[in-house]
């Protein structure tokens, strides 16, 4: 753009600005501005290449415009192209914030991973680390997670298991609320669903650190978890547990979808098959609701598992098409 055509580009839109032009040229911006941007909005592409290609093209009109013999000579012609400038802003807020699937606001480019109840999915990352996600689970990627020193994601709610591919130069984390795990190269369980009011780490391979945030320090609540190693978390008291158990039964949903119960009371039993079969599950306060129980129930029809539930348990239940009531023993 030459100095002067550019000069006069800057003074109009400085003029526009703050108010300063008369009412026939600010007629005129807001009118083409107005009908050029509900056209791009009805006709802009829904993929990511279309609307680069878009960008293109209206950043090469806009530099045929400026290299236009003659056009500092027709004022308006430069109120057109200031509209093209401000148009082209405008559709690319318009990209980032409405169009790009998953979108969350946050950055165009991080990528949203959701497991909706009753399903689960299996997931690679670009460097190789693989991912398996229960169900009920939503996971966030960095948006700068190739280029980063340090690998991150996001577990904002649910389980997964993490098969993470090995460099030692650059450390992968999953944040979770206020926890993060690190880890160099290692396969682990992660459950944080918020129902179940704890964070838990199962190691099946390497090694791997747990910290927590409390305001803006960090507490480690372990160095080195090794391999079968289980940290709980509890929520409601902020006691952490470490234990010898066994981290791959705990982790066996990714394989064959089986609930596996660990000293879970009925109601925390009853939201794991809520999740996996996707109905609504309420239990009753009666009888030994508290109680907690250890045992496994392979993934099979509901009615055979609820049959298992009760020769294991001795609650009753009853079920309908949307929504199953659980009654804990009375003994």
């Amino acid at each position: 753009m030459k100095p002067k055509s550019d000069q006069f580009l800057k003074d109009i839109l400085a003029r526009y600005q703050h108010n300063e032009l008369g009412e026939q040229e600010k007629a005129v911006i807001d009118k083409w501005f107005e009908d050029q941007q509900k056209a791009a909005a009805e006709q802009f592409p829904a993929d990511e290449q279309g609307a680069e290609q878009l960008r293109l093209e209206l950043s090469n009109r806009l530099q045929q415009q400026v290299n236009t013999p003659k056009v500092y000579r027709l004022p308006y012609r430069w109120i057109s192209i200031a509209c093209s400038l401000l148009l082209i802003i405008g559709i690319s807020i318009y990209y980032r914030h409405e169009i790009l699937p998953g979108n969350t606001g946050n950055t165009a480019a991080e990528q949203v991973f959701q497991t909706p109840n009753g399903t689960m999915q299996k997931i690679t990352l670009k460097d190789g680390t693989e991912i398996w996600m229960n169900a009920g689970t939503v996971l966030r990627v960095a948006a700068n997670f190739s280029s980063a020193q340090e690998r991150k994601v996001y577990l904002d709610k649910g389980e997964a298991f993490f098969k993470v591919k090995r460099d030692t130069l650059r450390p992968f984390s999953i944040a979770t609320r206020e926890m993060l795990t690190t880890v160099l190269g290692t396969s682990f369980n992660i459950r944080a669903y918020p129902d179940s009011k704890s964070y838990q780490v199962a190691v099946n391979t390497g090694k791997v650190k747990v910290t927590r945030q409390t305001g803006n320090q960090w507490k480690v609540l372990s160095t080195g978890l090794i391999k079968g190693e289980v940290l709980t978390y509890h929520t409601a008291t902020g006691k952490t547990d470490i234990a010898l158990r066994n981290a791959k039964l705990i982790s066996s949903w990714k394989t064959d979808r089986g609930i596996y119960a660990d000293q879970l009371t009925l109601s925390e039993i009853g939201a794991e098959i809520a999740r996996q079969y996707a109905i609504d599950v309420k239990v009753t306060a009666n009888g030994n609701f508290r109680q907690k129980y250890s045992l496994q129930l392979p993934h099979q029809d509901l009615q055979t598992v609820l049959q298992q539930l009760t020769v294991a348990t001795g609650m009753n239940y009853q079920l309908n098409q949307s929504l199953l009531t659980i009654n804990p023993a009375t003994r």
